[in-house]
């Protein structure tokens, strides 16, 4: 009886020590590979231009591995619109193309089940000089007009331009008042439909339009009344 019992006690514990090497194995493949750039919860603003909406950046991270023929999968998510996309690379480093003003997460693992761990970050994008947008054009009511004393509501409808390309939205200045008070704002579109109206008043409005960066230009105050 007593020699069973040492036996049993014997591998107890050698399983108890193997569950330890294997965690202690899987947390170092885990975390083998370390992710050096783009950095964890940082706004990047830098990489090469690719179009008017995205760009070019270069990730890079360390790996224990030292063979140079190594095969990375870099795993890339688009946290705004949840699209998940894997590149496969030989060496630590990838230029990979993303969306401006977008967040994302990314991680790395090898062939051989090591990994780092996730990081994310958001991607402003290298714009360079940047101007202001022009001011908004008032297309429809065009100001001063006077449209049909029967109208209930309005659609408003201008033009935005902005020699960099980079719009982001617009903000709408809607009232009776020459200075119009703030309506609603962040349109991503150049119109707005169907703000109510009344017969025998005339209305201002006006734009304000904002890029990427942060400039913002308004537009002079339009004007337009109802069956006069």
């Amino acid at each position: 009886m007593r020699k069973t019992t040492i036996i049993f006690i014997f591998l107890v514990l050698l399983g108890i020590y193997s569950c330890g090497v294997d965690t202690e194995v899987l947390e170092y493949q885990k975390n083998s590979i370390k992710l050096l750039y783009p950095e964890d919860n940082s706004e990047v603003d830098e990489g090469i231009i690719l179009t008017d909406s995205t760009n070019s950046l270069e990730f890079k991270w360390e790996s224990s591995t030292e063979d140079e023929n190594q095969i990375f999968y870099l795993e890339l998510i688009n946290l705004d619109n949840k699209i998940v996309q894997v590149y496969e690379n030989t060496g630590n480093k990838a230029s990979i193309p993303l969306k401006r003003n977008n967040s994302y997460s990314w991680s790395v693992s090898d062939s051989m089940n090591h990994g780092s761990s996730l990081w994310t970050f958001k991607n402003i994008g290298p714009w360079g000089t940047s101007t202001a947008p022009l001011a908004a054009i008032a297309i429809s009511p065009v100001s001063g007009a006077s449209i049909s004393q029967t109208s209930t509501t309005v659609n408003l409808i201008w033009k935005g331009e902005d020699e960099d390309n980079d719009i982001l939205n617009y903000d709408l200045y809607f009232g009776e008042s020459e200075i119009p008070e703030l309506f609603t704002e962040n349109i991503e579109t150049t119109r707005y439909n169907d703000i109510p109206v009344e017969t025998g008043n005339t209305y201002y409005w006006n734009i304000v339009t904002r890029d990427y960066v942060g400039n913002e230009t308004s537009s002079s105050v339009f004007n337009f009344n109802v069956g006069n």
